[in-house]
């Protein structure tokens, strides 16, 4: 049980972090040739996705850290963890309103749209880095 959970896990990890790699390049060139609303829908469905696989993996996280117990869990496992959570809080309390003013600037048809994909582009970055730190640290 514990090796398909930890298979899911990595899995979904790798989901989580892939998803977004190529996001910010094709906010760029849609808002630069005026697709934003094309964009918009990919966009979408891109943070769908993120959602999901960042909540699984957080699950999954968990349920091994609860099959391994708590105490067995070395000290590099937590700080990843802290780093996914510290993702999470980027992603709810940064990324979103970003993400919510490019979806309302692209809407009104707002040239300001570039301005918002650009910090949106910056935001997913860190997120990223986030993420590598979290893999690094449980890898070591």
């Amino acid at each position: 049980m514990e090796l398909i959970i930890r298979i899911l896990h990595i899995g979904l990890a790798s989901a989580w972090f892939g998803h977004k790699l190529l996001i910010p390049a094709d906010m760029r060139r849609s808002i630069a040739a005026g697709e934003g609303p094309s964009l918009m829908v990919r966009l979408a469905s891109a943070e769908r996705l993120g959602q999901i696989t960042g909540v699984g993996t957080l699950a999954t996280g968990s349920i091994l850290v609860w099959l391994i117990g708590p105490g067995s869990v070395r000290t590099p496992i937590w700080v990843g963890a802290g780093a996914v959570i510290v993702a999470f809080v980027v992603g709810a309390a940064i990324a979103r309103p970003a993400s919510n003013h490019l979806r309302a600037s692209v809407s009104a048809g707002d040239i300001s749209a570039g301005t918002h994909a650009a910090t949106l582009g910056r935001l997913l970055v860190v997120e990223s880095v986030l993420w590598v730190v979290a893999l690094v640290s449980m890898l070591v």
